[in-house]
């Protein structure tokens, strides 16, 4: 009995010592946000569904908006899941993994760092800048104002950001494809 107890204690302390642990670090810095003493910053505009205080990584484009910039703290990162808070409102937020989303902390990295280049913003066309502002696509937009703007769309519906046109998730069920001429926007 003592033998199969010892071996049910060592297949646990094997299974939970193997689990995956997500990294979210900075791109640029390559600190670990959940370390750093800097403030912590949402790189594009995020959409979540506000009455549940959720996003997905698959980038459901939910009515609510957390901008461009907001500053965040970082509350507990999960092998699935990101939970943070938005200093402006208090507000926490579940960020979950889907299933297609291959590599959680690189995903999480594209929207979360250190420093947000409020400048380079300002140095957009005015049709990026509106756009970003509101959290919307519109016709004449660079593929930079968009993300910026929506966010980068899901890898498995649009495996590269040269592709002229890309494919978001509005829910569960209904996507929207953008589609770029010479690098902007000409359907939405």
């Amino acid at each position: 009995m003592k033998k199969i107890k010892l071996a049910l204690t060592l297949s646990t302390l094997f299974i939970f010592g193997c689990a995956s642990t997500v990294q979210l670090m900075d791109k640029k810095s390559g600190e670990n946000l959940f370390e750093t003493n800097k403030p912590v910053y949402t790189l594009v505009n995020l959409h979540p569904d506000e009455q549940r205080a959720k996003l997905y990584s698959v980038n459901y484009q939910q009515s609510g908006l957390i901008p461009l910039c907001s500053e965040v703290v970082m509350v507990e990162i999960q092998p699935k899941r990101l939970t943070f808070k938005v200093n402006s409102n208090e507000r926490q937020y579940t960020l979950d993994k889907h299933s297609s989303s291959p590599d959680f902390g690189k995903y999480l990295a594209q929207y979360f760092g250190t420093s947000c280049d409020k400048n380079a913003i300002a140095k957009m066309s005015e049709i990026d800048q509106e756009g970003i502002k509101k959290g919307v696509v519109k016709s004449g937009m660079t593929k930079k104002g968009v993300i910026l703007a929506i966010g980068y769309p899901p890898e498995h519906r649009t495996p590269s950001l040269d592709s002229d046109e890309w494919i978001y998730w509005r829910n569960r069920f209904a996507t929207t494809l953008i589609k770029f001429t010479d690098g902007v926007v000409t359907q939405r």
